[in-house]
């Protein structure tokens, strides 16, 4: 059994993607915005890394995964990356940074007390219909 002490935290993620292309034109503006630097550009891969995390990217040969838009019935989104920002401030300055880059938002920008005190997020769909919401508990 791991030190019940030590951390474990989620190092890095891998979305697959359609189109690199489509994909690095949303997650591109998006992640340099929140501070992430482009680690990996060749073929059909793309990677972002912060200090703490890192996000990439990748088109198979053969699709395995198809998702279609999430609806607005849906409470929650079943699968879904969350980055996790300081405040209300920085969900709404990414918001309007993401519009300005001509992207809407799938959930604007909104309190959630239902999931937490203070929880406020918004939430955007990339090309492939994967999920991503920005969020904090402040």
């Amino acid at each position: 059994m791991l030190n019940a002490k030590k951390t474990v935290r989620v190092g890095h993620i891998c979305l697959e993607v359609s189109d690199i292309a489509a994909a690095k034109g949303f997650y591109a503006p998006l992640l340099d915005e929140l501070g992430f630097e482009m680690i990996l550009e060749e073929g059909d891969s793309a990677g972002w890394r912060n200090e703490s995390f890192a996000i990439f990217l990748a088109k198979p040969e053969h699709r395995r995964v198809s998702k279609n838009m999430p609806g607005e019935d849906e409470f929650v989104i079943a699968d879904h990356v969350a980055f996790l920002l300081d405040d209300r401030d920085g969900v709404d300055a990414i918001a309007a940074f993401m519009k300005k880059c001509g992207f809407g938002a799938l959930f604007p920008p909104e309190g959630h007390p239902e999931f937490a005190a203070g929880y406020y997020s918004v939430s955007y769909s990339d090309p492939d219909n994967n999920v991503l919401e920005l969020y904090c508990t402040t």
